[in-house]
Formats: structure tokens, sequence, C-alpha cells
């Protein structure tokens, strides 16, 4: 795990940055009729926008809460697998949230759109964004992470 600033800064951007294509991926394949050269475009257009949004709300809000409430179920005790899994089910809760919201918003759908498919979206989306963060992006951006440290001892 990070251990200063400039750790978590590569962490994050990994993370975000997997979490970001991949979901995306998935939500325009969705909304464009399936996976294609098209919403792979579409997708790649859309990436560098929705990273920012993403990277920014992580480290400005959604981090501070989810900092908050790993203090309040996970005990120093704990294993290191028990505060990731913890750290991965209120980041990715809060996150499909938001951004299922903000992605809604960035893919032309009018407040009325979003809202009234919000309980059909969200939980697709953070069913897919748990396993991804569990199974893909949390080991990739963990085993950079360690790479990094290595090389900077």
């Amino acid at each position: 795990m990070p251990t200063n600033k400039k750790e978590n800064i590569i962490f994050g951007v990994c993370i975000c940055a997997i979490m970001v294509f991949f979901m995306g991926l998935l939500n325009i394949s969705i909304h464009l009729g399936g996976f294609n050269f098209n919403s792979i475009k579409t997708n790649l257009i859309a990436f560098p926008v929705t990273f920012i949004i993403a990277f920014i709300l992580e480290n400005l809000v959604i981090g501070k809460i989810n900092h908050k409430l790993l203090e309040k179920f996970v005990d120093r005790n704990d294993s290191k697998n028990a505060y990731i899994l913890f750290n991965c089910f209120f980041i990715v809760t809060l996150m499909s949230l938001v951004m299922t919201i903000v992605g809604g918003f960035l893919g032309g759908d009018n407040a009325n759109t979003i809202f009234s498919e919000f309980f059909i979206r969200w939980p697709r989306n953070f069913c897919a964004a748990f396993f991804l963060n569990i199974l893909v992006a949390g080991p990739i951006s963990r085993a950079l992470l360690n790479q990094f440290q290595k090389n900077n001892c």
C-alpha cells in the first residue's frame, strides 16, 4: 500500500485509469448496443474527461469519506486483506453511486433518464466495478506500486 504522497498518486492514477477505462467501456457498449469499434472509439474520446472527474472526486470527496468509514470498520489488528476488502467495498460503493450519475450526464442523457434508470444502472455498475477492482485493477495497481517501491529503495 502507498506509504507517502508520491506513492499515493501513482497508486491512485493507476487504479483510477483502469477503473475508468473499463467501466466506461462497459457503459458505452451497453448504451451503443454492443461492444464494437465505435464503443472503443467513443470510450477513448471520453476517457480523459471522465478520468479527470473521477480522480478529482476520489481525492477531494470520496477518499475522505472512505477514510472515515475505514476508521470505523477496520481495526489496526485486522489483516491487510480485510483492509483491502473494506477499502474496495467503500470506494466502489461511493464512486459507483456518484459516477453512475456523472456518467449519465457525460453520455448525454437528461436528468429524467439518469434518475429514472438509476436503480437499473447503479447495481450493474457496482457489481462490475467491485469485481473489476478486486480481481484486476487492485492487484495490477498494487503490483506496480510494489515494483515502484522496490526500485526506489
